[in-house]
Formats: C-alpha cells, structure tokens, sequence
C-alpha cells in the first residue's frame, strides 16, 4: 500500500501517522506538543514516527502540518503566534532526522487540500475552508490547488473586521471575526451576559463555575434552549455570516467548508448565518446552501498532511 508519515504540529498537541493513499489514517500516536527548542520536538516527532512505522510502516514520503505562517516553498514556519516559533525549519528538520523527503504547509492550508482529495471538495473548481477553532483561519481552493497569495496569507478571514470597535484581537485590532466568533469568544460572550443577570436568575450556565463556561457548554445551553446561550450563539452567526458574505461575494464559491472544535456547533449557527447572509450576500438566492461541515472531522489536518506528501502541488 502506498502510504505516507503525516505530522499535524499543534500549538497544544502534536500528532504523527500513517495515511494510506486512499486518506485513512492507518496508525496515531499524539503527545502535548513541547513547546521551546524546536530540536525537542523533532525528536519527540522522531520517536512517534518509529512507533507509528513499527505498526504501520513502510512510508515513501512525510507531509506536515504547521501552526502559523509557513513558508511552502522552503516547507519553513516563518512565525506561529501560539508557539512563538519563528523562522524554523521543520521540513528540512524532520526529513534529515527521518531521511525522507517532506512537504509542509500551514495547517489550514493543508485541512483545505485534504477536503480537496479526500473529501466532500473531491470535483470541485472553488471552494472556502473555514477552520473554526481556539483562533479562526481559512484558505482557499480553486483551479487544483491551494492559493498561497503574495505573503503566504491568502485565505486569512480570521482577521477580517467583521465588528468594527469591537473586542480586542490578539493581532492588536479590533472587532476581526477571531476576536468575534472563535472559541473564547463564545465564553467572553456568556460571562458577560451572566454577570449582568439579576441576583437569583436562573438558566443553563448559572449553576456551572465560571471556569466550566466554554464553547461546548454554551452550545448545550443553546440546545437546551437556554435564553441566554441561544443569544451567545445568535450574536456568534451573525458574526460568521458578515465573514462568509465578504468571501461569498468576493470569490462566488461552489461550497464553504467548517472545520474545528466550533463545528460541532454548525447546526445551531446555520440558521443564524442563513439569516444574516440573505442581506449581504448579492443575489443571495440559491447561495445559502454553500455552507456546510467538514467531511473529515478531527482527523482533517492529520490527513491534510498526508495530502500535501501525497498529491503536491
């Protein structure tokens, strides 16, 4: 079988295994990723790719999937603001500890490629990868490959104002959709609305510590129907449909496709976001059903590294 090493370096976990060429993920190993000397990690990468080859071996070639801005060309993270990694080599790094030959990109970047060969984006001409998460990225896929732009940020809507005066962004701006619908977000949004409740108020978040309130638990208020999370998760669609509307009017895509932790939550924002759209997008009719979850769920960016050693482009 013609299967590759896939390495999906996280700013809190790190990943390595073999993906056959049909996309499956044959053997995983994931440790906290150590964070500080680069050389420490590619000998924690080293000792996972020996066990996961021990199991599933023989490879031909390793894919990476790298936190931040990367270089595709050189296969080198130029900055990750979750590591504080800067200028590091990876590509060149892991293939001379592994004597093979490695391609590397950013990890959304290689999310959207893995969409492209492996997923529900299989025959599409365009389409947006949204990764919502801790942060909120994105890239685009169009003509057979994924567009690198000028500076290697092409695709990056998570920092697009979307709330213009609003919260703080960790890019020192105001109001960018990160700021506005990322996962902390949706917990800033929930402490708010609950210390302005009236001593003795119930509700779904109230009997929980301040330190239980996140995404997921706001997202179950919202099912529960809870007043309050409905109105967390409504502000959070109407954020992420201004987004989607500029990327739908600029690129008209066939599909835009959610991955991360928030989209477990897509079906609760999908109305949201519909409802929002139908007054952005132009000629809105027929372009509502462009938005839909991920194929490929949390293995996507394990593959999509996999992807980048199996299909360059």
């Amino acid at each position: 079988m013609d299967s590759v090493l896939a390495v999906d370096l996280g700013g809190t976990k790190t990943a390595v295994g073999v993906v056959s060429s049909a996309g499956l993920v044959l053997a995983r190993e994931t440790i906290p990723t150590p964070l500080g000397d680069p050389t420490t990690l590619i000998a924690a990468i080293v000792a996972l790719a020996r066990s996961v080859l021990h199991r599933a071996g023989p490879v031909r070639a390793m894919g990476m999937s790298l936190p931040g801005i990367v270089d595709r060309a050189a296969g080198s993270l130029r900055a990750s603001p979750s590591s504080g990694w800067t200028n590091v080599p990876f590509a060149r790094m892991a293939g001379e500890a592994l004597c093979l030959p490695v391609r590397a990109d950013n990890d959304v970047n290689a999310c959207a490629w893995a969409e492209a060969c492996f997923g529900a984006g299989r025959g599409l001409d365009c389409f947006f990868w949204l990764q919502v998460s801790t942060g909120i990225g994105g890239a685009v896929v169009a003509g057979g490959r994924v567009l690198d732009g000028a500076h290697s940020m092409a695709g990056e809507i998570g920092h697009l104002v979307v709330n213009p005066g609003g919260a703080t962004c960790g890019c020192g701006h105001r109001g960018c959709l990160e700021a506005e619908a990322a996962g902390p977000a949706w917990r800033r949004k929930a402490l708010l609305r609950l210390d302005g409740l009236t001593p003795g108020a119930g509700g779904f978040l109230v009997s929980l510590s301040r330190g239980e309130v996140d995404a997921k638990t706001v997202a179950a208020g919202a099912r529960a129907g809870d007043p309050l999370c409905r109105e967390v998760v409504r502000e959070v669609g109407s954020m992420i449909a201004r987004g989607i509307a500029a990327v739908t009017n600029i690129l008209d895509p066939q599909a835009i496709f959610v991955g991360g932790g928030v989209a477990a939550a897509l079906d609760l924002l999908q109305p949201f976001i519909v409802e929002e759209s139908a007054s952005l997008v132009f000629a809105a009719s027929g372009r509502s059903s462009l938005f839909r979850s991920s194929s490929l769920g949390y293995d996507a960016a394990l593959v999509g590294a996999a992807a980048l050693a199996l299909h360059p482009v």
